[in-house]
This record gives structure tokens, sequence and C-alpha cells, in this order.
């Protein structure tokens, strides 16, 4: 499952993002890295790790994708909560860096 967040100026959004988890602005969500040092997104408390989400930065977008860590893939309940919560929170705090979002299951 992954979030589509279309806009012209993705790496606008991505600091945005980056500011925010610096901030500690977003309280049930956390930046961990991966073995090979990128950012992955997290829900905190009893979802933490459950699942993670991989930003990715692209031409006119950037893509957050609901992924397992290595040899452990969330069931499809998990990543359905995972899209939900964070689509709510690009929605909450980071209406003005995109023109719409697209879900894909």
């Amino acid at each position: 499952m992954r979030i589509e967040a279309i806009t012209n100026h993705p790496a606008q959004l991505q600091n945005a993002i980056n500011k925010a988890f610096k901030d500690n602005d977003l309280k049930t969500w956390s930046v961990k890295k991966n073995d090979k040092m990128e950012d992955r997104y997290t829900h905190t408390g009893q979802w933490e790790d459950k699942a993670i989400i991989k930003p990715e930065l692209l031409t006119k977008k950037m893509t957050f994708t609901v992924i397992g860590w290595e040899n452990n893939p969330p069931n499809e309940a998990t990543k359905g909560y995972y899209l939900g919560r964070f689509t709510e929170i690009l929605m909450v705090h980071f209406r003005n860096y995109f023109n719409h979002l697209e879900t894909y299951a």
C-alpha cells in the first residue's frame, strides 16, 4: 500500500516532514534508519515497528510505501492502519505542500 503526494515541489514536502520530525511536532511518529541509513517512518506506542513507511522523492511527487522490517511483512490490516494514519498526518500538517493525495492498495 502506498500514498502519492502529487506536488510541483517534492523536496519542500520532504524538508517540511523532516523538520517536523526533528522539532518533535509529530508526537505519535518517529524516524528510524535502516541498515543503509535511509529514513523510515514508524508509528509509536502500541503500533511501533509493526510496519514502516518508506518515503521516496520522485519528480512531481513524493511516495510513502507501507512495508515491513526486513523479513517481517505487516498484515493487510496493519498496512491499512499505517496508510490511514499517515494520510491524516499529511492532510493535517502538510496540506500546503501538495496538490492532492492518491492512495493505492
